[in-house]
This record gives structure tokens, C-alpha cells and sequence, in this order.
């Protein structure tokens, strides 16, 4: 029912399109409101089609719609411009579209997004997905990383999230050799000088690197590490809704932290490689 239901609206709008583009062409404000209707329809549906379906739903693409007439350039320009919004909710979801759909010259947009504590996980991947790995892309992954504050509970793991990401692309690619040494470095000094979550990061590095595993560098990221991640906690709020998630996190960082910790140690640390 539900999908007929779907098709059924979908098909009026088509018509109402087709009506449009035999008398004119769609303004930019009449296309915008079809970009938004089409782009957040599947998660207006989320948990209310067959799976199946939610899998038709985002194999289609807005680049076969007759609105555009093939001018990508045009919809690139505008999913930019309903990027620029308060609504975070359809400002993030643009964002993510512009990665599927955006040129080069939504990049300077996307790079400005990129220091966004709320925006900016969505922006770098984009940048990532329209550009690919570059010295300026990697720039903006920096940059992004290297926050230190705006990061609500819910989006503490977003750094760590692309930085993992990241560090993995980069090492998964032959042809990506030469920026390996870079993204070390940005997830080193990420590592020791921003993170609250260095558990996942650090795994990713040392099964990615398995040479700076017994080093230390690796060393002195996890002893920083720890400094903040306790500092971070014993001055966070007993009172506050989710001061039991974060006694949660603590525990597990700081156990982890630990046995990492110890086992460089016992090398022992002295004789440990730089």
C-alpha cells in the first residue's frame, strides 16, 4: 500500500513537472522545492517501506530527472545553495548530496563547511568523494580534525570517524603511497593533541602501520591521550543527562589505554624505536 501510495504521488508530481516543462521552464525556487521533496523522501520513509524498496528508492538518481535537462551544473548550483540554511537537518542532508552530485566548483563551500562541529563530518566526505585524495582535500581533513570544541555528546565521534577513514583509504590504495606519510601525521597529531576516543583510532593505525605499534611516538599519543580523556571527564557534569554514558566511555577508553600503555612499557621503554 505504502508504495503504491508513493508511486502514486510521485507520478502527480511528474505530471505537474511535465505540465511545467511544456509551457516553461522550471524556475530555480520550483526546482529546489522538487530537489527537496526528492532528495529526503527515502528517509521520510525509513521504517515504513520493505527494505527492497528503500533500496529502489536510493538507486535513483536526480541526474535522470526531466527537470534538469541534463544541466548537472544547474543542480549542483542549486543543491549548493540549499546547503546555505539554518535547518541543519537539510543542511547536512544537501551536503551530502552535493557528494554525489557536486562539481569542483562547490568545493570552496564545502571546505568552509569543513570547520563546522555539526556540518563539517558531512562536508569532508564530500570533499573526499569530489575530489578524491589531494594534498588540499587531506588539507581540509586537518583542519577539520584539528577542533577542539563545539562538539555536542552525540557527535564526539565524528573526528575519529573520518580520521579512521581516512588513514584507511589512504593505505588501501597503492596508488595513494605518497600521501601515506601525511595522513600519519595528521592522525598522530589528532591523536595526541584532540581526541577523547583514542581506542578506535589507535587500533586502525597500529593493524594499518604495524611498524609504529612498538614505537615511541606511539608512546607518548597514548599517554597525551589519556591526560585528556580524564580531564575530560572528572570536569564533566555528575548531574547532566549523560554523565552515565560518559563514566561508560571513560571506563572503556582508559582500560584500553592502559593495557596499551603497559605493554610499550615493558619493552622496555627506553629501548623503544622513535
Amino acid at each position: 500500500m505504502i508504495r503504491r501510495a508513493v508511486f502514486a504521488m510521485l507520478g502527480a508530481a511528474a505530471c505537474a513537472v511535465a505540465l511545467a516543462d511544456g509551457a516553461e521552464p522550471l524556475s530555480d525556487d520550483d526546482m529546489k522545492e522538487n530537489i527537496v521533496s526528492f532528495v529526503t523522501l527515502p528517509s521520510r520513509l525509513c521504517g515504513r517501506a520493505t527494505l527492497d524498496f528503500r533500496n529502489e528508492l536510493k538507486s535513483w538518481k536526480l541526474t535522470n530527472r526531466s527537470w534538469f535537462d541534463g544541466d548537472t551544473n544547474r543542480l549542483a548550483r542549486l543543491i549548493c545553495e540549499l546547503a546555505q540554511t539554518n535547518d541543519n537537518r537539510i543542511a547536512r542532508t544537501m551536503i551530502r548530496t552535493l557528494g554525489e552530485y557536486g562539481t569542483p566548483a562547490q568545493l570552496p563551500f564545502l571546505y568552509s563547511c569543513a570547520t563546522n562541529p555539526v556540518l563539517g563530518k558531512t562536508a569532508v566526505e564530500s570533499v573526499l568523494q569530489i575530489e578524491g585524495v589531494t594534498s588540499n582535500s587531506l588539507a581540509v581533513v586537518q583542519s577539520y580534525v584539528s577542533l577542539t570544541n563545539g562538539f555536542p555528546l552525540m557527535n564526539t565521534d565524528d573526528r575519529p570517524d573520518v580520521c579512521r577513514s581516512v588513514v584507511t583509504k589512504v593505505f588501501a590504495d597503492d596508488t595513494l603511497v605518497a600521501y601515506r606519510p601525511y595522513v600519519m601525521d595528521i592522525a598522530c597529531s589528532f591523536a595526541k593533541d584532540v581526541n577523547v576516543l583514542p581506542k578506535g583510532l589507535d587500533k586502525t593505525l597500529v593493524s594499518l602501520a604495524p611498524d609504529f605499534r612498538m614505537t615511541k611516538r606511539r608512546l607518548a599519543i597514548l599517554r597525551s591521550a589519556g591526560q585528556r580523556v580524564e580531564e575530560k571527564f572528572y570536569s564533566a557534569d555528575t548531574n547532566a543527562v549523560h554523565y552515565s554514558i560518559e563514566a561508560h566511555i571513560y571506563d572503556v577508553q582508559t582500560n584500553y589505554l592502559a593495557n596499551a600503555i603497559n605493554e610499550l612499557v615493558a619493552y622496555p621503554e627506553a629501548d623503544l624505536p622513535d
